[in-house]
């Protein structure tokens, strides 16, 4: 690879070798090593708070602007766009100047974001301001490597861990305190608590969170992170919008095609540049490629099942009906319960569990996100007495078993509710193998980078499982049969964005069966069969 580390002169060793001193607080107690950790991890943990905090509020964002109509959509695809595209840039960024300090010029362009998003009223700008929150999607990628570079070693597995599940703030705090929030106030108060949020944080990074040492001694990529933008941002507009666009359109499909030859041309020119983002022979590597491939995978399910249960659970189907009564009854000006005699209705709804979003929160998502954290630790643990190979197979199974269970059994929300904290388990050991295992294939001055072509590839994988439950349940729409005005027999009517229980039940088989297979790519993998070492192996000279 054609780049070298610069870092202070060698402070310790590894075996027999000497290892670069990269500013690890090798000399720190156990509080000011956990006090660097918590703070890191409630950096990068603003990625999915916002997420999780702005998506379910998207209808009453619609109501601020009604003319957008469909569109509406794009302050959720905006950001899958934005940050699959900069993610490997910015992380580029972070391996050559410093992964503080990119971190910190990040969040600078999420604070901004957020405030323009809590005050404009304007459309366009709106939508600025969420690529400007976008922008920080790459803080969890850099945060892998720095805390790769400072915390002990013995420690980093268990910090990776911990830092890919976070503490909970985004599964467990953002639908307390935005179903609290949108409640008592308008959705701008969900930004303003963004605003405060970061606030808080960027001052505690400054003070607590020193600067990593390690650099990548090149100059930046420019061609490499254009092309690798470009290429990501095509693919995602296609996954993300083909379903409403139509697949087979030339008009959407374009999209796809023009990403995968922009992608193809930027591997062409990875391999002839003297100073490429990341060395293709790494990509190549089996103990990377295949890490990738089971991301993407794996978020083909987080993805899937993220669109999924949440609908089913707050979809009520009372009041489905109800209202579908009402607005025929209303048009043919006769009572409702006349129009409950004629009027049925084809495919059940027995997903349909009626929560709020605060329900949701209490009765599903704080069980899923409680089992998360406590799994993620333990995954990096785990692979850490025995290789990242034995909790990615678990979590890849467990991912399996959880989706095979919810399309059996989604009924009731205990039923949700236990399925689910199985499957936070396997997500959470997920996430702290995979970022694990790139922290043990490539060099640390190439740690910013790796983690983010694993974030795309985990960015590809959950469009690409949107796109696909979407798909099913469109071929499965909940019907509404009544009376044809000539008298003459019955219409057939699709309700809009109300689905069948059959159509949900496939759509989790389809997840469950790319978990398997990536459950099969786990076990036949080679590499994660030895104790990890938090990147040892490769910090020696």
């Amino acid at each position: 690879m054609a780049t070298r580390t610069e870092a202070e002169p060698p402070a310790g060793k590894v075996g027999n070798e000497i290892e670069v001193d990269t500013g690890r607080l090798d000399g720190a107690g156990p509080g000011r090593v956990f006090a660097v950790v918590a703070v890191v991890i409630m950096f990068a943990e603003v990625v999915p708070l916002q997420y999780a905090m702005i998506a379910p509020a998207v209808q009453q964002v619609g109501h601020t602007w009604p003319e957008v109509g469909d569109n509406l959509t794009w302050m959720v695809i905006i950001l899958g766009l934005v940050g699959g595209a900069t993610t490997p840039i910015v992380g580029n960024l972070a391996d050559l100047y410093g992964k503080r300090r990119v971190m910190l010029a990040g969040s600078v362009s999420f604070l901004a974001g957020s405030l323009l998003c809590a005050t404009t009223h304007d459309w366009t700008l709106f939508l600025i301001g969420r690529a400007l929150q976008a922008s920080c999607f790459a803080l969890t990628a850099i945060a892998v490597g720095l805390l790769r570079d400072l915390v002990p070693r013995r420690y980093v597995p268990v910090a990776i861990g911990a830092l890919a599940t976070g503490f909970g703030l985004s599964g467990v705090l953002s639908p307390l305190v935005g179903g609290a929030l949108t409640q008592s106030h308008s959705w701008r108060s969900l930004f303003w608590f963004l605003v405060v949020y970061m606030l808080v944080l960027i001052p505690l990074m400054v003070w607590v969170v020193p600067e990593s040492r390690v650099r990548a001694r090149q100059e930046l990529d420019w061609v490499g992170a254009v092309l690798v933008g470009v290429g990501a941002a095509l693919v995602l507009v296609y996954l993300s919008q083909g379903q409403s666009w139509g697949w087979s359109r030339p008009s959407a499909w374009g999209y796809l095609l023009a990403g995968l030859v922009v992608l193809v041309v930027f591997w062409v020119w990875e391999t002839w540049t003297p100073a490429p983002m990341m060395d293709p022979r790494l990509l190549r590597a089996p103990k990377v490629s295949i890490v990738l491939a089971i991301g993407f995978l794996a978020n083909v399910v987080i993805g899937g099942a993220g669109l999924a249960v949440p609908y089913m659970a707050q979809t009520d189907a009372g009041e489905i009906t109800d209202r579908i009564l009402a607005g025929a009854a209303a048009q043919a000006h006769a009572p409702v319960e006349m129009m409950r005699q004629v009027i049925g209705f084809e495919g059940g709804m027995g997903y349909a569990l009626g929560l709020s979003l605060l329900g949701y929160a209490v009765h599903i998502t704080i069980g899923m996100s409680a089992t998360g954290m406590v799994a993620g630790p333990v995954g990096g643990w785990w692979g850490q007495r025995s290789g990242l190979r034995a909790p990615l197979v678990a979590a890849m199974a467990v991912l399996t078993g959880s989706m095979v269970l919810l399309a059996g059994f989604h009924g009731t929300w205990f039923a949700v509710m236990l399925v689910m904290s199985l499957y936070g388990v396997g997500m959470g050991m997920y996430y702290a193998a995979a970022n694990n295992l790139i922290v043990e294939a490539v060099p640390k001055e190439s740690s910013g980078v790796g983690a983010g072509m694993l974030a795309v590839a985990q960015s590809f994988g959950a469009a690409l499982g949107t796109a696909v439950v979407t798909a099913v349940l469109s071929a499965h729409a909940f019907r509404m049969t009544s009376p044809s005005p000539t008298g003459q027999g019955t219409v057939t009517t699709d309700i809009p964005q109300v689905y069948t229980d059959s159509g949900w039940t496939t759509a989790l088989w389809v997840l469950a069966a790319a978990a398997l297979v990536g459950t099969v790519l786990a076990v036949v993998m080679r590499t994660g069969r030895t104790p990890a070492t938090g990147g040892a192996a490769l910090e020696v000279h």
